[in-house]
């Protein structure tokens, strides 16, 4: 990595940060502010961009809900759309109007959403003045000259005479009057009682008195005529809906160009942002940054030719917080994101993608072991590969599964599963043939399942060496020449002393290996005693720190190897899970019941099991890199090299790429 300082006259600024921008290999950063200069604040800017950006992906997306676009999932796996710079330069120049159809659709889904709420209203409405409907008068009735009728709800169910028989005992001197009970229900009654005006106060009080209340709403017309209206009303919101929803229907060829205007505001944002890093004065402007050294003379032959610019390429300092920019062949590449997960390598770091790729590949198919699943892999993966031809990220992840597919392919001829057991399922319950060998090395599923283990703790504990190994090399570069022997030395001996001993436990190991393995691993043990703790002050120190350091290696390897059997637990889930499938597609006797089933069940049974193996492979294979290896050497900590460049789903610059 190079570190660039670039001067220019401020005119040339907007030309100069848009080239950079297209090319996608510098990463512009702040520094310390020139004197005489100041910087630009372009936040209101961002924030006005970031705006823009907000309708258009809500355009977008109201626009999917009404008319989906059409595609596959192959499709999410193409890359961007090529187009000129001069096509870009139209399409920028039209953002304006993409931005009118956006502010439309979202014109029109705020009606909609309106009119579905007005529905609902009037719907609520309708229900609320339907109990009316046996009324013949109007709710809203003016009282007569003599009398005056009162209209209300119960809380409960009420009939006329229970009505009457109330107000008998609550004013018996009151007898002119008539209750009609117009609904009725265990939770409302409605209820007209026609009396004299001059008793209609007290009659009305004592209606209150057992749950009596008038209506929310009181209409002065026909309850039918209210309904009526409340209907046409509804008809007329859905009929603009329907046509709301055609508006919205109609912009889907707008599609392509609200996606472009999208990534237009995100590039400019970017630049924007870019530019609160830049010194200016009213005729010169400043930027530094970070440029790959591969790129670098290209590059700034590029800006001479085009611009009137002074670069200054330079080395970064040790003290400089230098980006990381990861550079690998397409195997090693394929897990970099694995790696990013868990943090970017330090300074003092090495890149551990290529090391880390190999076992990572080799443990992914372990786990998984099955060679008609890896086989659907490997098949998934080259059509990916072959016919959408993706870029980037999306490569480097098809990449990846491409790899651990022939892994799985491997590991499930070695064992001896190819959808379980459905080849011996096949012949034995179909072709009349007897069983035969499936693995071409172990079966975990049958006799050799302590021997499976054993060489699962022997990959483990060859994943653990080579953590180790990095590190002495790290040390030994880093000029610590002798901790990077000793350090490797005693681990070395102590565990791979250890191992063939403890491994004597379960399988047969001659005994002349044992002996010798005894004094490698009592060496080893010595070699920690007497190394690890060399830091400490005097001689007890030094002794306690090594002892401390030999509980540690002690208990943390033993750990750690036993970490590996995973490897063989997750592969027997896969194999025995696909066996037990097959097998209860086989339980009936009639051969066509059996067949059909076995269909059935073989296809649900199968995509199940692979789902839920290939998470718990993907899961725990990464768990052996972070936890068991990376702890071995690597310290991470560092930050990614983030240039400005074209953040595009749509579309990249045909004469201009980003150099991925």
């Amino acid at each position: 990595m190079k570190k660039i300082e670039l001067i220019s006259t401020t005119g040339n600024s907007k030309k100069i940060i848009d080239f950079l921008q297209r090319k996608g290999l510098v990463e512009v950063t702040g520094h310390e502010l020139p004197e005489g200069m100041y910087t630009f604040d372009t936040s209101y800017n961002i924030s006005q961009l970031e705006k823009f950006k907000a309708v258009a992906q809500n355009a977008l997306e109201v626009l999917g809900s009404y008319s989906p676009e059409a595609g596959s999932l192959l499709d999410s796996f193409k890359p961007p759309q090529e187009i000129e710079l001069s096509r870009y330069l139209d399409m920028a120049d039209d953002a304006d109007l993409t931005m009118d159809y956006c502010y439309d659709i979202l014109d029109c889904q705020h009606s909609i959403t309106d009119a579905r709420a007005d529905i609902i209203r009037l719907n609520t409405a309708i229900d609320s003045a339907s109990v009316w409907r046996e009324l013949d008068i109007p709710t809203k009735t003016k009282p007569t000259r003599f009398t005056k009728t009162l209209i209300g709800t119960f809380p409960d169910r009420q009939t006329e005479q229970s009505i009457k028989e109330r107000l008998a005992e609550l004013v018996p001197d009151i007898e002119a009057f008539d209750a009609e009970v117009v609904y009725s229900s265990d939770v409302q009654s409605c209820v007209a009682v026609v009396c004299l005006k001059s008793e209609a106060d007290r009659l009305s009080e004592a209606l209150r008195s057992f749950g009596f209340v008038k209506p929310a709403e009181l209409y002065d017309r026909p309850i039918d005529e209210v309904i009526g209206e409340y209907e046409a009303k509804i008809e007329k919101d859905k009929k603009e809906i329907d046509e709301l929803t055609e508006k919205i229907i109609s912009f889907a060829d707008k599609r392509q160009d609200i996606k472009f205007v999208i990534d237009y505001f995100e590039i400019r944002a970017d630049k924007y942002e870019a530019l609160k890093n830049i010194s200016a004065t009213d005729r010169v402007f400043y930027l530094s940054g970070y440029i790959p050294e591969k790129y670098s003379e290209r590059v700034c032959g590029q800006l001479e030719e085009r611009f009137d610019v002074a670069i200054t390429l330079t080395d970064p300092s040790e003290d400089d917080d230098i980006p990381v920019m990861l550079e690998n062949n397409d195997f090693a590449s394929a897990v970099e994101g694995i790696t990013e997960m868990y943090s970017m390598p330090g300074k003092n770091d090495i890149d551990p993608n290529a090391i880390m790729g190999f076992f990572y590949y080799v443990f992914f198919g372990m786990m998984f072991s099955d060679a008609g699943y890896g086989l659907l892999m490997v098949i998934a993966t080259l059509a990916v590969l072959f016919k959408c031809k993706p870029e980037g990220q999306k490569k480097k992840t098809v990449l990846m599964y491409l790899y651990c597919g022939i892994s799985t392919v491997f590991w499930g001829l070695m064992f001896g599963s190819f959808f379980g057991d459905v080849i011996n399922t096949v012949r034995t319950n179909y072709l009349g043939l007897d069983a035969m060998r499936l693995h071409l090395w172990l079966n975990p599923q049958g006799d050799d399942l302590m021997l499976t283990m054993i060489y699962c703790f022997l990959f483990g504990i060859i994943h653990l060496f080579v953590g180790v190994g990095i590190k002495g090399f790290m040390l030994w570069r880093q000029g610590d020449k002798f901790g990077a022997i000793v350090d490797t030395l005693s681990i070395y001996l102590a565990v791979g002393g250890a191992a063939p001993i403890c491994a004597g436990m379960i399988i047969d190991i001659p005994e002349a290996v044992t002996n010798v393995c005894k004094y490698l691993a009592l060496a080893g043990v010595a070699l920690i005693i007497l190394t690890a703790g060399r830091a400490s002050k005097g001689i007890f120190g030094k002794l306690g720190a090594g002892l401390y350091a030999l509980y540690n290696t002690v208990s943390g390897y033993l750990s750690d190897v036993l970490s590996y059997s995973r490897l063989l637990a997750l592969g027997l889930v896969t194999g025995i899970i696909g066996s037990v499938v097959n097998m209860m597609g086989t339980l009936p006797g009639n051969m066509v019941l059996k067949t059909v089933l076995f269909i059935v069940v073989f296809v649900v049974g199968h995509a199940i099991n692979f789902g839920i193996n290939v998470i718990g492979a993907y899961v725990h294979t990464n768990r052996l890199q972070y936890v068991e290896f990376f702890s071995r050497f690597y310290e991470g900590g560092g930050v990614a090299f983030n240039p400005l460049k074209v953040n595009s789903k749509t579309f990249k610059f045909k004469e201009e790429t980003n150099n991925e």
